[in-house]
């Protein structure tokens, strides 16, 4: 016990010493000890005295790493994907496209993207049925666990998942020592015409990066009509010691980042001592059952398919949190629809915001309009 207090009057110093006001009213997180006596845990108070219209939205976004000007001379617009050839001939097989094939449906829809390095040997992911069975998976897990929606896909007129191909002009070496793979892969995305206002763009990258299993991708769109954010789901199918199947976790993990999720008004988000924001976009241990979420940031005990959407609708699927409108159960990317669908939630400066109490759809709708090209 004596060893107990030593530790906590230890630790007390360095949180006092490095906590940083993370809240989003200004004001510190309340804090308490751990159920077992040996850590801190830090809380935010409830919203109840919160002025929502008063959140900064800005304050929680991402600046992207990469920008794309719609100017350039080497930028393809989505309607003139034709333009585009292979970079190695060899890639050109039966099969296979580099571009957005006829949509069958203009409705709010996912589009695959499947990359390899310049120097990759290509294993032809997208055109031997890989990338579709695990795209089928991840739908069938999250249907099982909302019993209800699975994301819309883009398919052809046969029915099969229209997948794109990209062989990018970096090395598989030169990406793993880059700083940021997911934006400069969203960002080639978006200089080969894949911004589309109804396109969620979920990217395979065939190959691995530093041990990462799944990130976010964030580019930065100067349109004619101004700059707009453009957020893609990336998933790194290389990873070591990792099934290929088992890639529909990370695959729907960052899709639902792309969407907003979790939002930091939900009770469950995870607090973050000294980063800018007080928290970030996953469930911390404040959330029952966090740990066994999809949208956890680790140390699950169950296998991926067991693991859940928001068991008890209280976080960022199914709930009825006035304070925090955004809910993934009304995204327009999800089947079937509902009559009040939500988009990305959009700050003033059309980027992606984490934090958005009361979401504002014509917002979101006049930024998607900026892709509009």
């Amino acid at each position: 016990m004596f060893k107990k207090y030593i530790f906590l009057l230890i630790l007390s110093f360095f949180s006092i010493q490095g906590f940083a006001a993370g809240c989003p009213d200004g004001s510190e997180p309340v804090r308490s000890i751990s159920a077992d006596g040996t850590y801190f845990v830090f809380e935010c108070n409830g919203n109840d005295n919160l002025n929502l219209s008063s959140i900064d939205e800005e304050k929680y976004t991402s600046y992207p790493t990469f920008k794309t000007y719609a100017s350039d001379q080497d930028f393809i617009k989505s309607s003139e994907q034709d333009k585009l050839t292979y970079i190695n001939s060899k890639d050109n097989i039966k099969g296979r496209f580099l571009y957005d094939q006829e949509d069958v449906s203009g409705d709010y829809q996912v589009h695959v993207i499947y990359i390899i390095a310049s120097d990759s040997i290509d294993k032809q992911f997208d055109v031997n049925g890989t990338i579709e069975k695990i795209i089928i998976r991840g739908n069938e897990h999250l249907k099982n666990k909302t019993k209800e929606k699975q994301f819309r896909l883009d398919l052809t007129k046969e029915g099969n998942l229209d997948v794109s191909f990209m062989r990018v002009a970096k090395t598989k070496n030169q990406i793993n020592w880059s700083k940021d793979a997911a934006g400069f892969f969203a960002s080639e995305a978006v200089r080969h015409g894949f911004y589309k206002p109804k396109k969620l763009y979920s990217i395979f990258y065939q190959d691995e990066y530093n041990y990462e299993w799944g990130q976010a991708g964030n580019a930065m769109l100067n349109s004619p009509s101004g700059d707009i954010e453009v957020v893609m789901g990336v998933t790194y199918l290389g990873r070591p010691g990792a099934d290929v199947m088992d890639g529909f976790h990370p695959n729907e993990h960052e899709l639902f980042h792309s969407l907003g999720f979790v939002q930091l008004c939900a009770p469950g988000a995870v607090i973050e001592r000294n980063s800018p924001w007080g928290k970030n976009d996953h469930l911390g241990k404040q959330s029952p059952g966090y740990k066994n979420d999809v949208m956890s940031n680790g140390g699950a005990d169950l296998y991926y398919m067991d693991l859940f959407v928001d068991k008890d609708r209280v976080e960022y699927y199914g709930h009825s949190n006035p304070e925090c409108e955004m809910d993934l159960r009304r995204s327009a990317f999800l089947e079937p629809t509902e009559e009040d669908f939500q988009l990305q939630p959009r700050s003033p400066s059309c980027l992606l915001t984490r934090w958005q109490p009361q979401y504002n759809h014509q917002r979101s709708l006049d930024c998607l309009a900026k892709l509009d090209f």
